[in-house]
């Protein structure tokens, strides 16, 4: 029979207090882990990148390790190489992005007022747009406008002195960029250290499978990572033929091709957001340069040659890379936007590349080639340089395909 509770006082108050205590420790530990999660978060970005960093370093480290030479080696002149290309590239290039950017900001009073003598024209010479009919004195209106124009002239001419300063300034940024370069080099010497010694402590009965799946999502986020910065290269640099081609038309529109394509360029990571950005700041130096049908004009002309990247260029480059097929590719993307949001669209490419490689592990069969006859029954027709087809999009090895 069990014992029943003594509802004696005394017991109340002990069953009360040890109730309180527990209740006041679990809220300590909550407070604990919150203030804890949110110092890792606000730390994490320069390990993060460092992280990532090593991880596309590393596959090249092994080749040079497999042609004999030393891990150490194979590091320094991986690394040197890096920071040389870096440092080389800021030199060239940060001083020309600060200019076109100062110049940008200096020259935003006079765009304001064509804006502000646009938008005052055009409702002077169309009092009732559609339901809304506008008054006949537009004083109030000119004088907002006159305050706003101002004001945001004053911001930006003072902001233009600043640009140089918040570019190469930041002792925070400056601070980051060192701890992510000094992680990226200690993970490069110890990566395959650190590997080892998680299979290690892993049962080893389970060691083989989980290192093969392991190392294939590893491969599937350094593939993503590579394949992301591949095509952020390619928009950015497609942006600024855009503003040169553009410049036939307007010339001035090429002083901030650069400037223009460097912030397409990693925008680009940042799917819509990026997208809507970099359409915004192409119609402001497009119509800076050429007035506002030229602006729109830009407009146009970027979110066409976003549309491309999105459903051509992008699934193919780094869904290839990760090894899905481009529609999945999309589909991954559309998903992860539902469910997700942003976090959603940035990772869902090599979260659904990672689910395929632990469903090919389960299911074997789905890494199967078609064989070519099964594909020739079909009505599909089959070339020499491909006899084959995947269920995912994966590419079959040399050793997988059906021999004719």
């Amino acid at each position: 029979m069990p014992t029943a509770i003594s509802t004696s006082p005394r017991n109340l108050i002990r069953l009360g207090f040890f109730t309180a205590l527990g209740v006041a420790i679990l809220y300590v530990l909550a407070v604990f882990v919150e203030h804890l999660s949110k110092a890792v978060i606000s730390i994490a970005t320069p390990f993060v990148v460092g992280t990532a960093l090593a991880l596309l370093m590393d596959p090249v480290v092994d080749r040079l390790e497999r042609r004999g030479l030393s891990r150490l080696g194979g590091v320094a002149l991986v690394f040197g190489l890096f920071l040389f290309f870096t440092v080389s590239l800021t030199y060239l290039i940060v001083p020309a992005l600060v200019d076109q950017a100062s110049g940008l900001a200096t020259n935003a009073p006079a765009n304001i007022s064509k804006i502000h003598d646009m938008v005052d024209t055009f409702l002077k010479s169309h009092r009732k747009i559609g339901p809304i009919k506008l008054p006949n004195n537009f004083t109030s209106y000119d004088k907002i406008m006159g305050g706003v124009s101002s004001k945001a002239a004053e911001v930006l001419q003072q902001s233009a002195g600043n640009v140089a300063s918040f570019l190469l300034g930041s002792i925070t940024t400056i601070l980051q960029l060192v701890v992510s370069l000094i992680v990226t080099f200690y993970m490069l010497v110890d990566i395959d250290r650190l590997r080892a010694r998680f299979f290690f402590l892993l049962p080893e009965k389970r060691r083989a499978t989980v290192g093969e799946v392991a190392t294939d999502i590893g491969g599937v986020f350094a593939g993503y990572l590579r394949g992301l910065l591949i095509v952020c290269a390619l928009y950015g640099a497609a942006t600024m033929g855009l503003l040169y081609a553009m410049s036939i038309k307007h010339g001035e529109i090429a002083q901030y091709a650069l400037l223009v394509g460097a912030a397409a360029g990693v925008l680009y990571a940042v799917p819509y957001i990026g997208a809507l950005s970099t359409a915004l700041v192409t119609f402001i130096v497009a119509f800076a340069a050429g007035g506002f049908s030229f602006g729109c004009w830009g407009i146009v002309f970027t979110l066409i040659l976003n549309q491309v990247f999105d459903n051509v260029i992008t699934p193919r480059v780094v869904g290839g890379g990760v090894g899905l097929h481009p529609v999945a590719s999309l589909f991954a993307l559309t998903l992860g936007g539902e469910l997700f949001g942003l976090w959603g669209l940035l990772l869902s490419v090599p979260v659904a590349a990672s689910i395929q490689v632990i469903l090919l592990r389960v299911f074997p069969k789905l890494s199967e080639p078609t064989p070519a006859p099964f594909l020739r029954a079909q009505g599909v027709r089959v070339t020499e340089s491909s006899q084959t087809s995947q269920i995912l999009g994966k590419e079959p090895s040399e050793e997988e395909k059906p021999k004719e």
